[in-house]
């Protein structure tokens, strides 16, 4: 039996976020998508739990922060917000790269600036229309990078330390699938994942993640953060 409560709707950590309003104190999860609830049960009828067992499973720390915010519902899986200069921070390009990088913001912007309208799509049911992403398409950081041909999975890493997430090459090189630095024209706020965030469109949010930090090309997937607790790999949206 899998029990929903207001906690585990932090799977949208957008990482993953936007327009979110407060989540009620109970049963806003509950509206769970029934195509993604029974894809939880398929991958193995995964353990989730509400209240005090996921914060005990998790080492208390599901909701670090739940606040409301331009219409998202802002969520960390810790104890709050990781701390980063802008003008020291780093996306690191590693792995299976003919040219691993560690790239500045203004390096990233170099690869080409584009935008990108789109839906912010949460797994609990919510959603944030015509959003404007601002950024660089992944697929021009990849093709920088030079990826190895066993290079099949693009595994990515938050610089919160725990949150990870992982995509099929063939999604990565998906032209909306964007390292993101702007949202709606403004810098992203520290509670949107700044400086740097992932964004991959026509999937559920948990899959974009927040604070991006490295970015590994690899022949194998890793298992993202909340895959682990039985959220499918395939976030698709149908």
């Amino acid at each position: 039996m899998v029990v929903l409560g207001t906690k585990i709707a932090s799977l949208c950590v957008l990482s993953n976020v936007r327009r979110r309003e407060q989540l009620s104190s109970e049963g806003e999860a509950s509206r769970l998508p029934r195509r993604v609830f029974l894809g939880m049960l398929g991958a193995g009828g995964a353990l989730v739990v509400a209240g005090s067992t996921v914060e005990k499973i998790l080492g208390g720390s599901l909701l670090g922060t739940s606040v409301g915010l331009g219409g998202y519902h802002i969520y960390t899986v810790g104890p709050g917000y990781p701390a980063i200069d802008p003008t020291s921070y780093r996306l690191v390009v590693q792995g299976g790269a003919k040219q691993p990088m560690a790239l500045s913001l203004q390096e990233l912007k170099g690869l080409g600036f584009s935008e990108l309208k789109a839906t912010f799509h949460c797994v609990t049911g919510w959603e944030v229309p015509n959003q404007i992403f601002g950024g660089v398409p992944l697929y021009r950081v990849i093709n920088a990078a030079g990826p190895n041909p066993e290079a099949r999975f693009v595994n990515f890493y938050s610089l919160d330390g725990i949150y990870t997430e992982t995509l099929s090459m063939a999604d990565a090189m998906n032209p909306s699938t964007m390292v993101v630095t702007h949202l709606d024209r403004s810098p992203l706020s520290v509670e949107h994942g700044a400086p740097v965030r992932l964004f991959v469109d026509g999937m559920y949010g948990y899959k974009s993640i927040k604070w991006l930090g490295k970015i590994e090309l690899s022949p194998k997937p890793i298992t993202g953060y909340w895959e682990n607790y039985g959220y499918p790999a395939d976030a698709q949206i149908t």
